[in-house]
C-alpha cells in the first residue's frame, strides 16, 4: 500500500503543478519531480503546497469530501438518503458494512491516504529548497502538518488505528497498522508544530494557528480527553481572532463567506474551475434529506422543547421556533424554488429538504450549475460548544460553560434564551442538543453519536421512509478495504469483519 499511495501522492502533486506552471508535464517527467528540475524555488513549494490542500475541495465527486460532506448526515438520525450515487452512503446507513463494501466504506480510506501521501512527499522534499526564509519555511511545513493531521484524524474516527506512513521505505508494502493511541499522538505532534509556527491571524483560505487549535480540540474530544480539549478550545476563545457571524444563512450559502469572522477552516471553491456541487446535490437532487427527528430537536423561542413549551402548536408546528430551524431546513409550505409548487410530503421523501448551504439565487439549478460555496470544516460556534462540553465533562457546570453555550444561542438573528441552573447531566443533554441544531448538515452528528457511545441505541430507532437502520457494536469502527488486507499480510482487520 505504501508504494501505491506514494505514487498517487506524487501524481497529485504533478497534476496540481501542471495547473500552476505552463507545460510542466512536458518539461518535467514524473520520474524527475524531486530531482534537479524541481524543489528549487518558493514557486515550486507553493505549487506543492497547493497539491496538499487540493483533496479538501475536489473537482469531482469524491466520497464525503468537500460538497459531499453533508452525506454523512444520512448515517445519523438527522438525515436520510436513498441515493446510491455518489459513494453509496445508503449501504452503511442500513448497517451494510463489510470489508468488500464499496463506496464510502472503501473510498474514505484511499482518499485520505492519497492526501496523506501528498503531504508526506512535500515534507520529505521542502528542505531541498535552499533559498527560502526560515520563518516562511516553518509556516509552510506547519500548514502541511496541519493538513496531514486533519487527514489522519478523519481515518482514526472511522477505522481506529491505521498505518502511519511517515518516513518508512516506500518499497515496503507490508506495514502493520499502528494503534489508535500512536496515530493520535502523531496527529497531536503535527498539530503542536502547526500551532507553534502558523500565523495567529484570522482565516483567509489557508490554515492559521486557530485552525490547528480548533482541530486539536476536536481530536481530543473524540478521544474523551476533556480537560485538554477544553484548554485547546479556550485558547482559541482567548486569542480573540474569531467571533460569531451575524449572518447565519450567508455564512453557508456563499453570500458572506469571504472574510467571515466565524470560519476557522474550510474547503475553498473557486468556480468555474472548482465547484462544490451543493446546489444540485441538495437543492435539486436532494441526495440527503433532513428527518423529522431533527426538526423536532429545535426548541421553541422560549427555550423549551416542543414537548414542554406552551408556544408549540401542533397545527402550526413551525411557528414560534428557534430561527435556526427555518435557516437550516426547507419546511413544508415554503415555496420550492427548485421545482414546482411548495415543500410537502408528496414532493419530498421525508417532507423536508436542506436549506443550509443552498444558494437560492441559483434556482432552478441544472447540471451545469457552478456552485462556489466553501464548505466549512471548523468554525467558532463549534469551538464554543466543544469548550462547553469538554469543560462540563471535566469539571461540571461553571459560568464559563454557560457563557460559551449562551454565546452561541444569543447569536444575532437567533436570540435564543440563555441557559442556567442545570446539573452536569442536564447540561450535557442541553449541549448535545445544541450541537445537533447548530451544526446540522455539517457532517458532524454521526461522529458525535459514535464518540458519545450512543450510536448503537440511537440509530436503530430512526424512523426512515420504509427502511430499517442497523448499527452493531462493530460498526463503531469500519473495516479496512479487503483489497488492502489481500496485499498486506501484516494488516490485521478490525474486529467483527
Amino acid at each position: 500500500m505504501k508504494k501505491i499511495i506514494y505514487h498517487i501522492g506524487v501524481l497529485a502533486i504533478v497534476l496540481a503543478l501542471s495547473s500552476c506552471q505552463d507545460n510542466f508535464l512536458d518539461r518535467s517527467p514524473l520520474s524527475a519531480i524531486s530531482s534537479e528540475t524541481f524543489w528549487k524555488s518558493e514557486q515550486d513549494v507553493m505549487g506543492a503546497l497547493s497539491a496538499c490542500y487540493d483533496p479538501l475541495s475536489p473537482v469531482g465527486w469524491e466520497a464525503g469530501f468537500g460538497g459531499l460532506t453533508a452525506q454523512w448526515e444520512a448515517l445519523s438520525d438527522d438525515g436520510y438518503t436513498n441515493a446510491g450515487w455518489p459513494s453509496n452512503f445508503p449501504a452503511p446507513s442500513r448497517g451494510l458494512i463489510e470489508s468488500t463494501t464499496g463506496g464510502i466504506v472503501r473510498d474514505w480510506y484511499f482518499l485520505n491516504y492519497k492526501a496523506i501521501a501528498t503531504c508526506d512527499f512535500f515534507l520529505r522534499n521542502i528542505d531541498s529548497v535552499e533559498k527560502l526564509d526560515e520563518t516562511v519555511r516553518k509556516q509552510y511545513i506547519g500548514e502541511v502538518r496541519f493538513l496531514r493531521a486533519l487527514y489522519y484524524s478523519r481515518l482514526v474516527k472511522v477505522y481506529g488505528g491505521v498505518i502511519i506512513t511517515g518516513e518508512v521505505d516506500i518499497d515496503n508494502m507490508d506495514l502493520p497498522k499502528n494503534t489508535r493511541e500512536e496515530v493520535v499522538k502523531e496527529v497531536l505532534d503535527d498539530l503542536e508544530y502547526a500551532i507553534a509556527n502558523l500565523p495567529n491571524t484570522a482565516y483567509s483560505g489557508r490554515a492559521v494557528k486557530g485552525s490547528a487549535l480548533a482541530l486539536k480540540a476536536r481530536v481530543l474530544m473524540t478521544e474523551s480527553r476533556w480537560a485538554e480539549a477544553a484548554q485547546a478550545a479556550k485558547q482559541v476563545i482567548d486569542d480573540k481572532k474569531f467571533s460569531l457571524s451575524d449572518d447565519f444563512a450567508g455564512m453557508f450559502n456563499g453570500q458572506s463567506q469571504d472574510g467571515n469572522p466565524e470560519i476557522i477552516f474550510s474547503s475553498v471553491y473557486t468556480a468555474p474551475d472548482k465547484v462544490s456541487h451543493l446546489d444540485i446535490m441538495y437543492g435539486s437532487w436532494r441526495s440527503c434529506s433532513p428527518l423529522q427527528g431533527l426538526v423536532d430537536a429545535y426548541e421553541c423561542k422560549d427555550g423549551k422543547s416542543i414537548s414542554e413549551s406552551p408556544l408549540f402548536d401542533p397545527e402550526n408546528p413551525y411557528e414560534n421556533r428557534d430561527p435556526r430551524l427555518d435557516l437550516t431546513i426547507f419546511l413544508p409550505g415554503e415555496p420550492w424554488e427548485y421545482g414546482n409548487g411548495v415543500v410537502d410530503e408528496v414532493f419530498l421523501t421525508t417532507g423536508f429538504a436542506w436549506e443550509k448551504y443552498i444558494d437560492r439565487t441559483q434556482a432552478p439549478v441544472t447540471g451545469t450549475i457552478k456552485s462556489a460555496q466553501d464548505v466549512i470544516i471548523l468554525r467558532y460556534a463549534d469551538v464554543l460548544l466543544m469548550y462547553a462540553e469538554a469543560k462540563n465533562e471535566a469539571d461540571g457546570p461553571d459560568q464559563s460553560v454557560y457563557d460559551a453555550l449562551n454565546e452561541v444561542r444569543a447569536r444575532a438573528g437567533v436570540d435564543m434564551p440563555a441557559v442556567s441552573g442545570l446539573s452536569k447531566e442536564e447540561l450535557r443533554e442541553k449541549i448535545r442538543n445544541e450541537r445537533r441544531v447548530e451544526l446540522a448538515m455539517e457532517g458532524i452528528r454521526y461522529f458525535d453519536l459514535k464518540r458519545w457511545g450512543i450510536a448503537h441505541t440511537v440509530i436503530p430507532q430512526i424512523e426512515d421512509p420504509g427502511v430499517t437502520r442497523i448499527f452493531e457494536q462493530k460498526h463503531y469502527l469500519w473495516p479496512f478495504p479487503q483489497s488492502e488486507i489481500d496485499i498486506n499480510d501484516n494488516l490485521v482487520q478490525n474486529d467483527g469483519y
